[in-house]
């Protein structure tokens, strides 16, 4: 009996995982799709999209803010320097430090990714059906509690909320 219990668990953590893996990939197919007419990827448009909304960032400001794959986004921006969207200056005041900006076309795509990423949205909305997130926002924290992913999202978070907030 013992061991059904630990199966049954099992079983209920793998299609967990599971899901949230096939959601994870779902997205990224659908926003790819929705992206590609732009010629850019996910990881580009989230990269140009930060930069624009919290810009002038260090690279390794940038990192703690991406979800992406290995957490140094260096080829990413390298990829997006050569392709005349992000420029690297030298900051005022302190030489050393390089500061990443959106070139006036990066800032354009920016805008171009949040637009063309709404049909995902809307859909998105569809399938939840007005249900309430908070439990499954719980949940999720849970799940990510004491990773780096978890400080990633407290990042971004915080920084949404100061950049929303008046004054």
């Amino acid at each position: 009996m013992h061991t059904a219990c630990i199966i049954g668990h099992v079983d209920t953590i793998e299609e967990f995982g599971l899901l949230l893996k096939a959601l994870a990939r779902e997205t990224d197919r659908q926003i790819n799709d929705l992206l590609r007419p732009l010629g850019i990827t996910t990881g580009q448009a989230e990269a140009l999209q930060l930069v624009d909304r919290y810009g002038p960032l260090s690279l390794g400001e940038l990192g703690t803010l991406l979800i992406a794959e290995g957490g140094h986004p260096s080829r990413l921006v390298d990829r997006l320097v050569t392709t005349g969207l992000l420029r690297r200056e030298s900051a005022e005041g302190d030489r050393r430090r390089i500061e990443i900006y959106c070139t006036p076309r990066g800032r354009e795509l920016a805008v171009a990714a949040a637009k063309a990423k709404e049909p995902f949205r809307a859909w998105v909305r569809d399938q939840l059906g007005g249900r309430d997130l908070s439990p499954t926002f719980a949940l999720l924290e849970a799940c990510l509690d004491g990773t780096r992913m978890s400080e990633t999202v407290r990042r971004r978070r915080t920084r949404t909320l100061a950049a929303e907030a008046p004054g």
